[in-house]
């Protein structure tokens, strides 16, 4: 992280200095609720979909819930967490830690040089934003499905430390939010749905608390659609993970809100999209790239989605979307 950026997050703030004097977390902060339920209203600006807040050093943060999502990023050495009363979940430097909002959390003492940031993510967030960045991509359906006002309330741990492109992002929101708060609120929105869209493709570094069998079984089969929807069939991931196709079905319309179809059928015009967008393939390769040998039957599913001919959205987007990349990629490099 950037020297400069790390030592403004090294100074003391009030609450921290009102700790060091002897007194414990300051509840009222936080609630106005007898139950220690973190309120975004309190903590946040009513307006934003996302904020930030610096982790409270110097004494234990004791059993809470917040009313939003948390992903929580330490960006120097390490900070101790709790979820649901599990054993300790030590998070190091450039790793993160999202949290549903029925999530029962509790830190440990954190030290001067152990600095964490939690993001405050709004429920719009993700019907907004995410709802146009997440689409087609089913591991990010499956963690909307964990961190869901309706699940287990898990958690999600995402060793990152080494994905440069995350790291990047992560110290740009962080600079725009809690250096530069008044910034384009439409930028940082871009930031974060950036951040999930590269966490969805990190399948490899998720730790996930300890998983029942129906949700084993979801994110595998979420894995596995991301990773082969050229050639992907219920047959063979059914095969694989030793259940039957009924039941399958059953596990993946109850964990991941859609059935196998549907969800292929998305990943797969998804990439197609991407294509149309970015690239001067031709259609008819795109079509078959994407695995889709009926032309025809492409062409219809594309325009119920898209609203217009695979052409006519190429005519339309690419141009806009060639400025929307130079945005992106700068992003992407930093502040």
């Amino acid at each position: 992280m950037n020297a400069d950026l790390l030592n403004k997050l090294y100074e003391v703030t009030d609450e921290e200095k009102d700790i060091l004097a002897g007194n414990k977390i300051n509840k009222s902060i936080y609630t106005e609720t007898t139950d220690f339920t973190v309120d975004s209203a309190k903590i946040s600006e009513w307006e934003k979909l996302i904020d930030i807040r610096k982790h409270t050093r110097f004494a234990p943060f004791p059993k809470h819930k917040h009313n939003y999502i948390e992903l929580i990023y330490n960006c120097s050495g390490e900070t101790v967490h709790r979820v649901n009363d599990s054993e300790k979940i030590t998070l190091g430097q450039g790793e993160l830690l999202l949290l549903g909002t029925n999530a029962v959390h509790e830190v440990d003492y954190a030290g001067e040089k152990d600095i964490a940031v939690n993001f405050i993510i709004k429920p719009e967030f993700f019907s907004t934003t995410m709802g146009i960045v997440g689409y087609g991509n089913t591991i990010y359906n499956y963690i909307m499905s964990e961190l869901s006002l309706k699940g287990d309330a898990g958690y999600i741990l995402f060793k990152v430390a080494e994905v440069l492109p995350i790291q990047n992002l992560i110290e740009n929101l962080i600079y725009s939010l809690y250096f530069a708060p008044n910034r384009n609120y439409a930028s940082q929105n871009l930031t974060m749905g950036l951040i999930f869209s590269e966490l969805s493709n990190e399948t490899e570094n998720f730790d996930v608390q300890p998983l029942r069998y129906e949700r084993e079984i979801a994110l595998k089969t979420a894995q596995y659609i991301e990773n082969s929807y050229r050639d992907a069939k219920l047959s063979v991931i059914s095969e694989e993970l030793h259940i039957s196709q009924v039941s399958l079905c059953k596990i993946i319309k109850k964990s991941l809100g859609s059935t196998f179809k549907n969800l292929l059928q998305k990943k797969r015009l998804a990439e197609a999209e991407k294509l149309i967008k970015n690239t001067d393939i031709p259609i008819t390769e795109i079509i078959y790239s994407v695995g889709y040998e009926n032309t025809n039957f492409f062409y219809k599913l594309f325009s119920e989605q898209f609203h217009c001919s695979p052409k006519t959205y190429r005519q339309i987007y690419a141009p806009k979307n060639a400025m929307e990349n130079s945005v992106v990629n700068k992003i992407k490099k930093g502040r």
